[in-house]
């Protein structure tokens, strides 16, 4: 008669279920670590346009997550991305989110300063003389 398949290499199922109780503890407790970065500011905008206005020239961001994600960040170019290829002349308030970085799985954005900022765009000169 057998012993029963729960019975069978006892020794073995309590072991993995030690190491299976220490890993998710370790898991568990574990806290993600912030990061602040400046940012250059890279603004995309048609040739027809032109900026009236002054931009920031950095962008200070926090982001949170996995230290490994973390280290990745320090390693990628440190440009923040506007688009404004389709953006019409005059005043706009543009927001800042994170569409503007590529950053890696894991990673999440805390704070964007400054998370705006006014534009005034006008049409440059070599469209208006055409």
């Amino acid at each position: 008669m057998s012993t029963g398949k729960y019975t069978d290499n006892l020794s073995y199922k309590f072991v993995a279920f030690g190491v299976a109780v220490i890993l998710w503890m370790s898991m568990l407790g574990r806290k993600d670590s912030t990061l602040m970065k400046d940012f250059e500011l890279q603004v995309i905008m048609s040739p027809s346009l032109e900026l009236e206005t002054q931009i920031p020239q950095l962008v200070r961001v926090e982001v949170a997550g996995p230290r490994v994600a973390l280290k990745k960040i320090n390693q990628i170019s440190p440009v923040f991305t506007v688009d404004l290829a389709n953006a019409r002349a005059g005043r706009q308030v543009i927001k800042l989110s994170r569409e503007g970085l590529n950053l890696p799985i894991g990673a999440r954005i805390l704070t964007i300063d400054p998370s705006e900022f006014t534009v005034v765009l006008r049409h440059n000169g070599a469209q208006e003389a055409r």
